[in-house]
């Protein structure tokens, strides 16, 4: 069964396929979460200028059965939190704290829901995956490059043979010469980029697994993958124009680094070599790492 996100990370994985209408009732609900539980349909179908039958379109689209299970589902939400610290989504240079409270917990809830999206199972067996592989080729379109840039750079340094290409075209010229011993990363928020599909079609003829790290659970990337990691995304909370956070994207990353990390009996000896080969740079040798991997 497909895991379900919180109703804020819902709307912002529904919002770009919600009618104009609805969206009206989506930037409401967003806007003031806080108050949902309290108010009724047209409450609600008044103050975002639309109509009742348009908040139940609203509701059903976003897979409730009923206002009143949507509103249940937003008291749970709201209920493992202080009331006070239910975003408001203040961004304004008249109110600079406020906006960067409002980034704060709306990052916050990001990385929680994220947490409830993914499955023991499913991250413990994308760890496996990059274990067992003879080489971790990460695939990516757009801004989300320098996310798997800096992906390839953090699990190469566990000695694991990690390789990110610099453009999605030399990324797909890398995915043609994959075997069945390496592994295929994508980073993508949407999952429907024609380039990654196609690295996707050239990891299945060559039979290499594929671990898919996205926002949408159900998009062309994802339903063909071996494993998939869905991260929440609230940036149409936060602006509904353009996607700009990799977020959760990042705190899955750094989860899969830790967890590789603590399943590597001689990675003492290999972060000395580390710290010898750039050590310098820091101003650090191999010789003062600790017997833990930590300096000492």
């Amino acid at each position: 069964m497909q895991r379900k996100g919180s109703v804020i990370n819902e709307i912002c994985l529904l919002y770009d396929r919600l009618s104009d209408t609805e969206k009206l009732i989506a930037d409401f609900v967003m806007a003031y979460q806080g108050e949902i539980p309290s108010l009724t349909t047209r409450e609600i179908a008044a103050r975002s200028q639309t109509s009742a039958a348009t908040v139940s379109r609203f509701v059903r689209h976003l897979g409730y059965e009923s206002f009143s299970e949507l509103r249940s589902a937003m008291q749970h939400d709201n209920g493992t939190h202080d009331p006070d610290e239910v975003p408001r989504n203040v961004i304004s240079l008249d109110a600079p704290r406020a906006a960067m409270e409002t980034v704060l917990l709306a990052k916050n809830r990001e990385l929680l829901d994220t947490l409830n999206l993914i499955s023991d199972q499913d991250l413990t067996y994308a760890v496996r995956l990059i274990e067992e592989a003879d080489s971790v080729v990460f695939g990516a379109v757009g801004n989300t490059i320098p996310a798997a840039l800096s992906a390839s750079f953090l699990i190469a340094q566990l000695g694991i043979r990690s390789h990110c290409a610099p453009t999605t075209e030399a990324m797909v010229l890398s995915s043609m010469s994959l075997t069945k011993r390496d592994v295929l990363v994508f980073m993508s928020k949407s999952g429907h980029s024609k380039r990654l599909n196609h690295m996707m079609d050239n990891a299945i003829d060559s039979q290499t697994p594929t671990i898919v790290i996205t926002n949408v659970p159900d998009s062309p990337l994802a339903r063909r993958a071996t494993c998939v990691l869905q991260t929440a995304t609230r940036d149409k909370m936060l602006n509904s124009d353009l996607p700009f956070s990799h977020n959760s994207m990042n705190f899955v990353i750094e989860v899969v680094f830790l967890l590789l990390r603590s399943d590597m009996p001689n990675f003492q000896a290999h972060a000395g070599l580390l710290w010898k080969s750039l050590g310098d740079d820091k101003g650090v040798s191999g010789e003062v790492f600790g017997a833990t991997g930590g300096m000492r």
